[in-house]
């Protein structure tokens, strides 16, 4: 109802008031009740020794090791982090956050079983990039590399042309740059550059307009309208 507004002050530093405030959410907060049936949020993808782990929330039912899950992907591995350690589990229950081995084909912003509605990113890049390889750098090899950041982080966007060997990002600007320059760095040892961007320009119609499709074969039938509206 908006009527009463709990303030806590602490240091988490100084681990000053961490208790208080852990109180007070269990004081405060009610517990919410989770479906039965088995859903997930994928929120993040990551890799560690050369495996690559995929992080969800589990929202509803229960995840087991060995479970077949959407498209038949099967988990292989449930672990629970805490900083770089981890436990495994064999069982993970609605509300808990867990890393999984063993999926190949999900990305952050899937959701699974009964979570049907798909994270879609607010922001959207307004600038292109043409990234510049050092000389020595094969083409190829830096393509699969960009492809593992790439499904780790869906709002990269990047376009390749096999034909020229040139590789295009389409960013929001030069601080995502210099982050994805030393992303690249760190991860695969090599120094890239990116040119002078240009925006990425949108066009859209000026008006309402219907178009109509009509197909009759052989006393088959058919008719389609089509409205397009400027946006």
């Amino acid at each position: 109802s908006r009527k009463i507004f709990p303030v806590f002050f602490g240091s988490a530093l100084k681990v000053q008031g961490v208790k208080e405030f852990l109180d007070g959410m269990t004081l405060y907060i009610e517990n919410k009740q989770y479906p039965k049936e088995f859903g997930a949020k994928v929120f993040k993808i990551t890799r560690e020794d050369g495996n690559r782990l995929v992080h969800m929330k589990i929202t509803g039912g229960e995840l087991v090791a060995k479970q077949t899950i959407d498209n038949n992907e099967k988990i292989d591995r449930i672990m629970q982090y805490r900083g770089n350690k981890y436990v495994l589990l064999q069982s993970v229950s609605a509300g808990s956050i867990c890393s999984v081995k063993g999926l190949k084909n999900i990305y952050a912003g899937d959701n699974l079983g009964i979570e049907k509605q798909q994270y879609m990113p607010s922001l959207s890049p307004y600038m292109n990039y043409q990234m510049i390889l050092p000389e020595k750098c094969d083409y190829h090899t830096m393509v699969n590399q960009l492809k593992q950041l790439e499904e780790e982080n869906p709002q990269l966007h990047m376009q390749y042309n096999n034909d020229n060997q040139i590789i295009t990002l389409s960013l929001l600007g030069k601080i995502q740059i210099e982050v994805l320059k030393k992303m690249i760095k760190d991860r695969f040892l090599v120094d890239v550059d990116f040119s002078t961007g240009y925006i990425i320009y949108k066009e859209t119609i000026k008006n309402v307009v219907e178009g109509v499709g009509h197909y009759e074969p052989l006393r088959h039938y058919a008719e389609v309208h089509l409205l397009m509206e400027p946006l």
